[in-house]
């Protein structure tokens, strides 16, 4: 199918990935809200206790049981994925966040872009063109423009531990995305993402147990609600829509979608949290759609 034609015919999936990352642009400021009234652990383990069960049932009353039937050697792979892409992943997130700043947090989780399209190179035998890499080069300077509000200022050496752990955070979800585009053609994403989702959340377990939490039944409202759209769209939908994505596009070109989390959340934070939109942050937004152009039409 010549290119033009195979971008057409994902045009629906493009529109998915958009809106699924804005869903994960507004998880940051879900976080905020539920960070008024509880931890960062408990905030990451409620979110898949209530996630995994959901999925389990709606997988369950849509394709019977036999969506949770697997090859016994493929256990191994997904266990793989809910470490990087859950449990692990949402671990080092929040620990991160105790020693490096939200500025560069946002900006580093970025290179999982990176990280994708060279290990989908490397492993999945993707092309690796010029345009692939000056795309998200570009894409990846709108981002600092974003989240540095212009002033492209960042704390050098003053979070190494943190800025660390994002990175590693960043690599995760490219092994997590990886090994989920090499499953994609035997299971149903149902299938996979109840493994993934089940494994993930009892992992979570212990870490939940071992940090301090309130009580349920005292949950704000606003946490509580919180809460529930990181379960439904965040996870849920969210996950539904990247594995999906991934069986039917390379996992180079979904990545590129991860640059809308940071110009989404800064959207989302001006309209709900009232923070301020500057010229740069605009600016940046317009960069982001400019190196996503590139790699993915001049690069195809």
């Amino acid at each position: 199918m010549p290119g033009g034609e195979r971008r057409r015919s994902h045009v629906p999936l493009m529109l998915a990935l958009f809106a699924i990352n804005v869903f994960w642009g507004g998880s940051f400021v879900a976080n905020a809200i539920a960070l008024r009234s509880i931890g960062p652990i408990e905030i990451a383990s409620l979110r898949f206790f209530l996630a995994a069960p959901l999925l389990l049932v709606i997988a369950y009353l849509w394709k019977g049981k036999s969506i949770l039937i697997i090859d016994k050697k493929d256990l191994g792979t997904l266990f793989i994925m809910a470490l990087t892409g859950v449990t692990i992943q949402y671990i080092i997130q929040v620990s991160a966040q105790d020693y490096t700043t939200a500025t560069n947090a946002s900006l580093l989780i970025n290179t999982s872009v990176f990280f994708i399209i060279f290990l989908s190179a490397a492993f999945l035998k993707e092309r690796l063109t010029a345009w692939r890499i000056i795309g998200p080069l570009i894409g990846f300077a709108g981002v600092a423009l974003l989240v540095s509000k212009g002033t492209l200022s960042f704390d050098v050496g003053g979070g190494t531990t943190g800025d660390l752990l994002i990175l590693a955070s960043a690599f995760l979800w490219a092994v997590y995305s990886i090994y989920s585009k090499r499953l994609a053609s035997r299971y149903h994403t149902l299938t996979i993402l109840n493994y993934v989702f089940i494994i993930g959340a009892i992992g979570l377990i212990p870490f939940y147990l071992l940090t301090p939490h309130a009580p349920l039944t005292n949950l704000p409202l606003d946490a509580a609600a919180s809460i529930l759209f990181l379960a439904l769209f965040c996870s849920i939908i969210a996950y539904l829509v990247y594995n999906m994505a991934l069986e039917k596009m390379d996992a180079s070109s979904v990545a590129l979608y991860i640059y809308f989390v940071p110009l989404s959340t800064i959207v989302l934070a001006w309209l709900i949290l009232g923070e301020s939109m500057t010229i740069a942050s605009i600016g940046g937004g317009l960069m982001v759609l400019l190196g996503m152009y590139l790699a993915e039409i001049e690069g195809s």
